[in-house]
């Protein structure tokens, strides 16, 4: 739905995934979660709007006739002593879409972004390194007690060759995600509500028989989900969130979340660029967006979202408004031009 798809070629047993191989269909609503941009902090500009999530894992299927669902998403983040489960159960039209989690925490940031959310008790069972295979099982009773069972089974490696960008426009939100490693899903992936199940399909597209068949389900590793919205509340310093300042740079922590903002200032305050990533990221595993010239409250600049180092995935304009908020008008990708 989002681009065409880019075909790959299989050579025996080994996965070749391409580049925004399955942008398509990107989960609809990625948690855009809670703003780690701006704070009450007289050194940054008031650039709310800009949102930043960190998932390790994000497991997806696209679901066939059976059931009144077009994908199911689990987002994973286990960094924490208690893991964390956001699901999505998008509709057929791809705009209903009900979140149900395990956290009390992740329930709280989905309903202050205006999700259908529900916390539930949630059982995840997988393996210890996603990236040597296996398959999941998830299960849990929806709002109403109807059980889910969902398994996905890993049907290729996990490799940077599955990287890619997934564009997508919610409502007034523009979303970017970008994943570091992708892999595809193999035979058995299936999808049980109540007594109705749906086996994942054949990728004839990308298959190449007998040596290669993969299903219609991705695994994604290291998953940054950037989102790009009018306004909102800006996140101000106090229990969870620290604000440090060395020399022309701010680094804002989200504790909760486990992600940082480092943002590069100039003589004036403005900002050159702000940095996302997990705490703790190594070198390259992260999403940068700069500015030129630096953004100032009531300024307009130039701007490049850059995942990693070198690898530049989108562009445009944004107006940060002196009163707060921001417009972000995109030339790149194609799918956010029109918002």
């Amino acid at each position: 739905m989002l681009s065409n798809l880019v075909r790959c070629v299989a050579v025996a047993s080994l996965a070749v995934v391409p580049v925004g191989m399955w942008a398509q269909a990107a989960p609809a609503a990625a948690p855009v979660a809670q703003s780690v941009v701006g704070s009450a902090d007289s050194a940054l500009p008031a650039l709310t709007g800009l949102h930043y999530r960190y998932w390790p894992e994000q497991i997806v299927q696209w679901i066939g006739p059976e059931l009144p669902y077009s994908m199911i998403v689990l987002n994973v983040d286990d960094r924490g002593k208690e893991p964390v489960y956001d699901v999505e159960l998008i509709d057929k039209s791809g705009k209903e879409i009900v979140h149900y989690t395990n956290s009390a925490m992740e329930l709280a940031l989905d309903q202050r972004i205006g999700f259908d959310v529900h916390q539930v008790a949630m059982k995840l069972d997988g393996p210890a390194d996603p990236e040597k295979g296996g398959q999941y099982m998830l299960r849990f009773n929806t709002e109403k007690g109807v059980p889910v069972v969902w398994q996905f089974v890993l049907g290729t490696d996990v490799s940077e060759q599955g990287s890619g960008v997934n564009p997508f426009a919610a409502g007034p939100v523009s979303l970017l995600i970008y994943r570091e490693q992708g892999g595809l899903a193999g035979q058995g992936t299936a999808l049980q509500v109540g007594s109705v199940t749906s086996t994942a399909a054949e990728w004839t597209e990308l298959a190449q028989p007998p040596y290669f068949v993969p299903y219609r389900g991705a695994l994604s590793v290291g998953s940054h989900v950037l989102s790009f919205a009018p306004g909102g509340p800006p996140m101000k310093p106090g229990p969870g969130v620290s604000i440090t300042h060395n020399g022309d740079t701010v680094t804002v922590t989200s504790d909760a979340l486990g992600v940082t903002a480092v943002y590069t200032l100039d003589a004036n305050h403005a900002v050159s660029r702000v940095t996302f990533g997990p705490v703790k990221a190594k070198s390259g595993h992260t999403v940068s967006v700069e500015f030129t010239p630096a953004l100032a409250a009531g300024g307009q600049s130039k701007f490049e979202v850059v995942a990693g180092k070198k690898n530049k995935i989108a562009e445009g304009t944004v107006e940060a408004k002196s009163a707060g908020g921001a417009t972000w008008t995109f030339v790149k990708p194609e799918a956010l031009k029109r918002k």
